[in-house]
């Protein structure tokens, strides 16, 4: 990889490289404490990208939830300047390392792509001094995605995923996009949440 590659290319180079080495020592499935080992754990913000990346793919029930918790430990360990160390109840959780490698492959080709339009620019919104507010951003809106409501929360991890890959751009722009999509995101599933619980109350009073 050249000097001149963007950041987010050398991250996602990074992730398909950890993932190879964990497939090259032939375990098929890895916990999230041997995804933390494999990526490193001082990096937060390239975890926090890998964790939305992987909330797209279909999972078991309870997938979802747990990466919205791994995602609000990262992110907490990440406010607090502390290394990522998970509790077991979520770093023991296994994932399957083929699919993982092969999704992370094609992430790599897309970046390629994304990074043409993305560059690093407005810096100060993705420096050291935007830590913190991004770890507490990142840690709100985790909670709010553990609402276990089938496709309710695609649009917040969506907007949740272009400010990591941003920030992890350094492009400024980018994540004031991904915020935006974020509270669109959290918008809409505020609305579906009391309008699900208005239909509930009606059928209610309707049957007494």
């Amino acid at each position: 990889m050249s000097r001149g590659a963007p950041p987010i290319v050398r991250y996602t180079n990074r992730i398909v490289a950890g993932l190879k080495t964990v497939a090259a020592s032939g375990d098929e499935k890895l916990t999230f404490h041997r995804l933390v080992e494999a990526m490193g754990p001082g990096t937060h913000r390239l975890l926090i990208l890998m964790l939305t990346l992987l909330n797209m793919i279909p999972g078991p029930p309870g997938f979802g939830g747990t990466i919205a918790w791994t995602t609000f430990a990262v992110a907490l360990a990440m406010v607090l300047g502390r290394p990522i160390r998970l509790p077991g109840i979520i770093g023991n959780r296994k994932l399957p390392v083929a699919p993982l490698l092969k999704a992370s492959e094609q992430v790599v080709r897309v970046t390629g792509i994304i990074a043409r339009f993305s560059r690093p620019r407005l810096r100060w919104l993705t420096g050291a001094a935007a830590t913190i507010p991004y770890g507490v951003f990142t840690m709100v809106l985790s909670v709010t995605m553990t609402v276990p409501i089938p496709f309710i929360n695609a649009v917040p991890n969506v907007g949740l995923c272009v400010l990591a890959f941003s920030m992890l751009n350094r492009d400024g722009a980018g994540a004031v996009l991904g915020v935006g999509i974020c509270l669109l995101g959290l918008a809409i599933e505020i609305a579906l949440i009391f309008g699900a619980i208005n239909l509930g109350m009606h059928a209610v009073n309707t049957v007494l």
